[in-house]
């Protein structure tokens, strides 16, 4: 339940999001490591700058939108190890709102999709009752029921199911998925970050305004 959980997470969620992609059926269109060209204008638009294309986006930029889009509005420096993880790279990947209602519906709290002191206080009670697996573990589980429901599931899914359960359903210590990273970071165990490739943006000449 720590600040230092975020960069251990985002190297393992940045292991998914690769490069560059357009996929035409994906409806994020333009993507830059996970980050889509809508996203990458809100945040230049935010802090003032004009909009560019996401090929441009520097590691600090991809870092603070995962941090300030993603990780803090799902409170994570205030969830359970593991558990932070697992609805953080479910936000990345399905957004906040989505991620937010599945914790609070396990929970059993208003599924608002905004993270509070309620859901907080309820994440806290199901921890102390059920224990920290079983809470990451369903929200996994919870994940891949929602990712099933997508019409897109037929293109994707199968990447999805990989990245989300790793070869074999539920959480294996052997086994690479979400689900496992998740429930051996709450059982304290250590989780080897992968190695996430480095790039340089590319100078373009035009600029979105």
């Amino acid at each position: 339940m720590t600040a230092s959980n975020f960069p251990t997470s985002l190297k393992l969620t940045l292991a998914y999001e690769g490069g560059y992609s357009n996929h035409p059926l994906d409806p994020g269109a333009a993507t830059m490591s996970g980050v889509t060209q809508v996203v990458y204008d809100e945040d230049r638009r935010d802090r003032r700058l004009p909009t560019r294309d996401v090929r441009m986006m520097t590691t600090a930029e991809r870092d603070g939108i995962y941090r300030r889009r993603y990780w803090d509005l799902v409170r994570a420096d205030e969830l359970p190890t593991g558990v932070d993880y697992a609805v953080f790279d479910f936000a990345v990947n399905s957004g906040v709102r989505t991620a937010s209602r599945a914790l609070q519906k396990i929970v059993a709290v208003e599924p608002d999709g905004i993270i509070g002191p309620a859901t907080i206080q309820a994440v806290t009670r199901f921890g102390a009752s059920l224990g920290t697996v079983m809470l990451s573990d369903a929200i996994c589980e919870a994940r891949m029921a929602y990712l099933r429901g997508l019409d897109t599931f037929p293109t994707f899914g199968r990447g999805w199911t990989a990245r989300v359960m790793g070869a074999r359903d539920g959480s294996q210590i052997d086994d690479t998925g979400v689900i496992d990273r998740a429930a051996a970071m709450a059982k304290g165990g250590a989780v080897a970050a992968p190695r996430v490739a480095t790039y340089t943006p590319k100078t373009y000449s035009a600029v979105v305004v």
